[in-house]
């Protein structure tokens, strides 16, 4: 994100048309006779970056997981960067990186075959020495060679954190993206949010550390029960939860 220049070149048009990045309009997703997510109407401009907070089980994960293609709505619509999400699949996919709490890694791969590895499934160019500045800013130059299988939750966390710097993407989902993490590690999504935003990236950024999410975020929604139930400052959101929670 910013500052070292990208690490992975991909091709195709990634510029920036301005506006809106995202835009949702009656979304919904159905488990079941449940509903994770309803009546989702929500717009997020370009270069912005918003907390999405709420309760375990509220619609956050289901909210990212809709927006990276992960998961397909029962009901609505989504637009990414002015493309409509499901026809345009592959396009939206392109432009956006998602960090869950899956980290979706190969345990029988070191961490630069990871980094490796990911960067041939993008269409890009990175060499090790590259990858490996890369580990090193995320604290694993010494484990790079060290199988993925044997790494702690929080070297799990930064390999994750470190494939979505690989990308460079124009849109960032991260959900809980502070768990796992210590203090040293915290502070370097902090300063990535940061740079990402500096260079006009978009993030969604959903999490239950409101305080720490309201240092990188200006705005925030709060979801119950799957739906938008609240929309303001960041820095209102922690008192604006408790109190709905």
């Amino acid at each position: 994100m910013g500052g070292r220049g990208a690490v992975l070149a991909c091709p195709g048009d990634m510029s920036r048309s301005g506006g809106v990045a995202i835009r949702t309009r009656h979304l919904g997703r159905r488990f079941g006779p449940s509903w994770a997510l309803a009546h989702c109407d929500l717009e997020v401009a370009v270069g912005e970056s918003l907390l999405v907070a709420g309760a375990n089980g509220s619609g956050k994960t289901t909210l990212l997981r809709l927006l990276a293609g992960l998961l397909r709505p029962t009901t609505g619509s989504i637009e990414i960067f002015g493309l409509e999400a499901r026809a345009h699949r592959l396009a939206c996919r392109r432009r956006l990186s998602l960090v869950s709490h899956q980290a979706f890694l190969y345990e029988r791969l070191t961490a630069l075959e990871s980094l490796r590895l990911w960067a041939r499934i993008r269409g890009g160019r990175a060499n090790d020495a590259a990858l490996g500045a890369l580990l090193e800013e995320v604290g694993l130059a010494e484990r790079r060679d060290s199988l993925v299988e044997a790494f702690s939750a929080g070297m799990r966390k930064r390999l994750t954190l470190a494939r979505a710097r690989l990308e460079e993407p124009d849109l960032l989902l991260l959900d809980e993206p502070f768990s796992a993490l210590d203090v040293p590690g915290r502070r370097l999504v902090e300063r990535w949010i940061a740079e990402g935003a500096a260079r006009g990236a978009t993030v969604l950024l959903a999490s239950h550390q409101l305080e720490q999410a309201a240092v990188v975020c200006r705005r925030a929604i709060v979801l119950r029960r799957g739906q938008i139930e609240w929309e303001g400052a960041a820095a209102e959101a922690a008192a604006r939860f408790e109190a709905t929670a």
